[in-house]
């Protein structure tokens, strides 16, 4: 008896297998066939949303925030530099000069360029752009700094001297010029060069006199200056065209903080430049700089009922521009700003121990703050 019962569970516990086996295997002969997924219809604009009047007044008024903040933010720097009766303590300056450093980076490396490769890369614009000629590389042909990513003074080379190997200084400030040296810079040390000191002394070095080195201070401010007027135009037709209430509001704070930040970075960049004693170049930089993005609203108020970011001709407009802005402020910020003021001899001698470290953490702010300006504008 006992064996029947055993016998008769087994083959109780057989039929379950082979009917979950069953169930789980399909019949012979029929293939299962999954779904097949079917992509969601993207949806482009061809023309602007019609977005009526709300909020006009904000809008138009916001034209006028964003100037006041823009300028002052700008002009702040300038006043300090040049009005000494201000009495703004230099450990302000110091402070706005290298955090805007690191907020003209961070506006090239997360503002613009991750813009420029979505705009440009966008599946509403036509095959020709995205499949013929893929858009996702133009950005880094449009970008000034590919052909020079390092000017030539600033590499060294090891030459053979007497027998012995010598370094090859780029540009030290701190050594003294030839006395056979002319202002022109056209002088003995551009014919051949001679050694002071164990160093070269060259023409693209120590030969540099102080009116050449304000032109290049100066050449580095326009350079961010047309980046960062470029894609501020843009920035500001972007928040005209805002569709409702609430998400105007969000993105003129947003805006605001990042013109905030930006313009105490050109600013302290144009105050460092020894301009002229009766220049007025820096104050046209400060009042370009504060009137581009209010012009860039205007623009969008005048032209909301016709202009749409989201249309082909809005995404390569913005795409284009904002990849020639990354280009500028890439070169501009990482090149001549972060390599002048912390790898060059000049400023490792002048800037040490607690300032050094100070300068470098103030980078690092200055970048963070602009990312997370990011979220929202």
């Amino acid at each position: 008896m006992t064996r029947e019962f055993t016998h008769g569970a087994t083959a109780t516990c057989r039929q379950e297998r082979r009917a979950k086996r069953f169930r789980r295997a399909p019949a012979r002969g029929r293939k299962e066939t999954s779904r097949p997924i079917i992509p969601l219809p993207i949806s482009c604009q061809t023309a602007a949303e019609g977005n009526g009047d709300d909020n006009l007044a904000l809008r138009i008024g916001s034209i006028f925030i964003i100037l006041c903040i823009s300028s002052a933010a700008c002009t702040f720097p300038i006043l300090a530099a040049r009005l000494p009766g201000l009495r703004i303590p230099p450990v302000i300056l110091f402070g706005v000069r290298h955090f805007g450093t690191g907020v003209l980076i961070a506006t090239a490396f997360v503002h613009l360029l991750p813009t420029a490769f979505r705009l440009l890369g966008d599946p509403c614009l036509s095959s020709f752009w995205t499949e013929d000629y893929p858009a996702v590389w133009k950005p880094l042909f449009l970008n000034p700094e590919a052909p020079v990513i390092k000017p030539p003074s600033a590499f060294v080379s090891p030459v053979l001297i007497d027998g012995s190997i010598m370094l090859l200084h780029p540009a030290r400030r701190d050594l003294p010029e030839p006395a056979s040296e002319d202002t022109g810079g056209s002088g003995g040390a551009a014919s051949g060069g001679n050694v002071e000191h164990g160093q070269l002394v060259n023409s693209s070095g120590v030969t540099v006199t102080s009116d050449q080195k304000r032109k290049k201070q100066a050449i580095h401010c326009c350079l961010l200056e047309m980046g960062i007027l470029f894609h501020s135009l843009f920035i500001g037709m972007a928040l005209s065209v805002t569709i409702g209430g609430n998400a105007f509001v969000v993105l003129l704070i947003a805006i605001a903080f990042h013109q905030t930040f930006e313009g105490l970075a050109l600013g302290a960049r144009i105050a460092a430049v020894e301009w002229p004693h009766n220049s007025l170049q820096p104050w046209y930089m400060a009042v370009a700089f504060g009137c581009t993005a209010p012009i860039g609203q205007a623009i969008g108020l005048a032209t909301r009922s016709a202009y749409s970011p989201e249309s082909e001709v809005g995404l390569i407009l913005v795409g284009v521009m904002n990849a020639l802005s990354s280009g500028f402020l890439i070169f501009a910020s990482l090149v001549e700003l972060l390599a002048e003021d912390l790898l060059t001899d000049e400023s490792w001698r002048v800037l040490r121990g607690k300032r050094r470290m100070c300068a470098f953490l103030l980078v690092i702010g200055g970048a963070f703050a602009m990312s997370l300006v990011a979220a929202w504008a």
